[in-house]
């Protein structure tokens, strides 16, 4: 005759045994959630200069192209500024891309013929 087996024991499934886990879950997702700075524009030297002129030390990170170009015609494609506090964010960490090329980006286009 067939018995069907019963699971007992520490194989149980007692929801006491899920409340830390579920603890652990609604803690994660009502953690907040750290905002990024937006994303100004116009050219990596207007802001750069803006946010010198509100006081911060500004770090550049190049994440593209050539270091060498005026910041004029290079673009921000992120700034973060760290801190849990006004008084402990005193530092911009800008991220700026540059054309790789002296012509890059400046508008202007050109047609190659080639005959061969």
């Amino acid at each position: 005759m067939y018995k069907p087996i019963y699971l007992e024991g520490s194989m149980s499934l007692v929801p006491a045994r899920f409340a830390p886990l579920m603890l652990i879950a609604a803690a994660i997702a009502a953690a907040p959630v750290a905002a990024a700075e937006p994303v100004p524009h116009g050219s990596a030297d207007t802001v750069i200069n803006e946010l010198k002129s509100e006081g911060y030390i500004v770090q550049i990170n190049w994440v593209s192209g050539f270091n060498t170009e005026q910041l004029d015609v290079c673009q921000v494609t992120g700034v973060n500024i760290p801190g849990d506090s006004p008084e402990s964010r005193t530092t911009a960490y800008v991220d700026v891309s540059c054309p790789n090329h002296p012509d890059e980006d400046s508008g202007s286009f050109g047609i190659g013929v080639g005959i061969g």
